[in-house]
C-alpha cells in the first residue's frame, strides 16, 4: 500500500491575520466615516489575496494515479532495460519486442540450434537491425561457450597422459576441474541456444546454473588439494566444505524454481522503444531472488581464498605470491563481466540507442558484442588463467 504525506499546511502563512469588520450605516453621498475607512485601509493592506491553497503531497510506493517518490527515481533506470514503468505511446515509435522487429523468436519449422548458430530466417528483412536478416542475440554468446567447453574437454581428456607425472589426488581434482569447466560450458551453451523458447529456458536456465555450481565446487576442492599437497594433515570438513555450500544454493534455488510457473519468470530485455533492433532477448528471470543468486554466487567464487595460508605454508612466499596474483585476476575478471552484463550493461544500451560503438557489430557474422557475450569472454579467461594457476602450483 502506497504511503502519502500531506504537507500542505506546510505551505500556508504561519502568521494569523486579524481582520477587522465596521458595520456601518450607509452614509449620503457615499462617504464614510474617517475611522471606517482607516479600518478598511488596514484590513486590505494585511489581507492581501492569496492563491488557492494546494495539497502538496507525495507518495512512496506505486499509484494507480501517478508514479510515486522512488518510481520517479527508478524509472530511468528501468527505462534503460525497456521495463520501464512509464508508458511509451507505441504510435510516436518502433518496438523492439514488435513482430516485424523481433528477430529472437524462432519461428516456423526452423532448428533452434541452426537457428541461433547460423542462420535465423524470420521471413521478414531488417534493415534497422544490428544483426542483418538472419543474425540472432544469442549466437555469439554461444559459440563462445561451444569453442571453450569443447577446448576444456579436449584438454581434461589429454591432461592425464601428456601432462600429469605423478598420479596424486592433486593431479587427479586438477583434471575433474577441468572436466567441469567443460561442463559448465557446454550446459551454457545447450541454455543460450534453447533460451528463445519460453518452455525448453525452464529447463536448461537451470542446466546452465546447475554447470556453474559444479564447476565452482570442483574447483574449490582442487584448489585445496593443490594447497595442501593432497590433502595431507586436513579434515574431512574442510574439504567438502566447499562443496556442500554449492549443493544446498544449488537445492534452493531448483527448488524454488519448481514452485513458479513458467509464465510468472518469462520476462523480456530491451524491448521497448529503440534506434536500433537486434538486442532484445527473453528470459526467466530470479525475480525477488535476484540479489540472493547473485550474492551466494560471488561468496562461492572467493571461497577458494581459503587456501592462502595454506599455499604460503606448503608452497613457499614466492610461488604462493604467483598463484594468489593468478586467482586475483580471475577474480576481476568475473567480477568485471558481472557489471558489465547487469550494472553498466555496456554496450547494450548505447547500441540500442544509436550510439555505438559499432566496431562490436558484424552483420555479416548476424553478432553483436553484447554486454552478455563480453561476461563469457571474461569467464573463458577467468577459467584460463584458473588453469594455468594450478599448473603452476602443481609443478612447484
Amino acid at each position: 500500500m502506497p504511503l502519502r504525506f500531506d504537507l500542505s499546511g506546510a505551505s500556508e502563512n504561519a502568521t494569523t491575520h486579524s481582520r477587522v469588520t465596521t458595520f456601518a450605516a450607509p452614509m449620503a453621498c457615499g462617504l464614510q466615516p474617517a475611522s471606517t475607512r482607516v479600518l478598511l485601509h488596514k484590513e486590505q493592506h494585511h489581507a492581501l489575496p492569496q492563491p488557492p491553497a494546494q495539497k502538496l503531497t507525495f507518495t512512496i510506493g506505486a499509484s494507480s494515479h501517478q508514479a510515486g517518490l522512488v518510481r520517479r527515481f527508478a524509472d530511468p533506470v528501468l527505462q534503460r532495460f525497456g521495463i520501464g514503468a512509464t508508458p511509451l505511446d507505441d504510435t510516436k515509435c518502433q518496438r523492439a519486442d514488435d513482430d516485424a522487429n523481433d528477430q529472437y523468436t524462432i519461428r516456423g519449422n526452423q532448428s533452434m540450434c541452426w537457428a541461433v548458430l547460423f542462420k535465423n530466417n524470420t521471413g521478414k528483412k531488417h534493415p534497422k537491425s544490428l544483426l542483418g536478416d538472419f543474425g540472432h542475440a544469442e549466437r555469439l554468446p554461444a559459440w563462445i561457450h561451444l569453442i571453450s567447453g569443447t577446448a576444456f574437454g579436449i584438454y581434461a581428456a589429454i591432461r592425464p597422459v601428456a601432462i600429469t607425472k605423478e598420479h596424486t589426488a592433486a593431479e587427479l581434482w586438477t583434471t575433474m576441474s577441468a572436466s567441469a569447466v567443460s561442463f559448465c560450458f557446454l550446459s551454457s551453451t545447450i541454455y543460450h541456444i534453447t533460451s528463445p523458447s519460453e518452455k525448453l529456458a525452464f529447463f536448461t536456465r537451470q542446466l546452465d546454473y546447475t554447470g556453474i555450481y559444479t564447476a565452482i565446487a570442483v574447483g574449490s576442492v582442487a584448489d585445496y588439494a593443490i594447497a595442501t599437497r593432497s590433502f595431507q594433515n586436513v579434515s574431512i570438513l574442510s574439504i567438502i566444505d566447499g562443496p556442500l555450500a554449492a549443493l544446498f544454493t544449488c537445492a534452493f534455488f531448483l527448488f524454488r524454481r519448481g514452485l513458479l510457473p513458467s509464465s510468472d519468470t518469462w520476462s523480456s530485455y530491451l524491448g521497448g522503444c529503440t534506434v536500433t533492433f537486434g538486442l532484445f532477448r527473453r528470459m526467466h528471470i530470479d525475480k525477488a531472488h535476484t540479489g540472493a543468486r547473485q550474492a551466494t554466487s560471488f561468496l562461492l567464487v572467493i571461497s577458494s581464498f581459503v587456501t592462502t595460508p595454506s599455499l604460503f605454508i606448503n608452497l613457499g612466499l614466492d610461488n604462493a605470491l604467483v598463484i594468489i596474483g593468478l586467482e586475483l585476476g580471475c577474480l576481476f575478471a568475473v567480477v568485471l563481466g558481472i557489471f558489465m552484463d547487469n550494472a553498466f550493461v555496456w554496450p547494450d544500451v548505447r547500441l540500442a540507442n544509436g550510439k555505438g560503438p559499432l566496431v562490436l557489430v558484424c552483420k555479416p557474422c548476424g553478432c553483436i558484442g553484447s554486454a552478455h557475450s563480453f561476461w563469457h569472454i571474461l569467464s573463458v579467461v577467468a577459467a584460463v588463467k584458473g588453469a594455468i594457476g594450478r599448473e603452476f602450483a602443481l609443478s612447484c
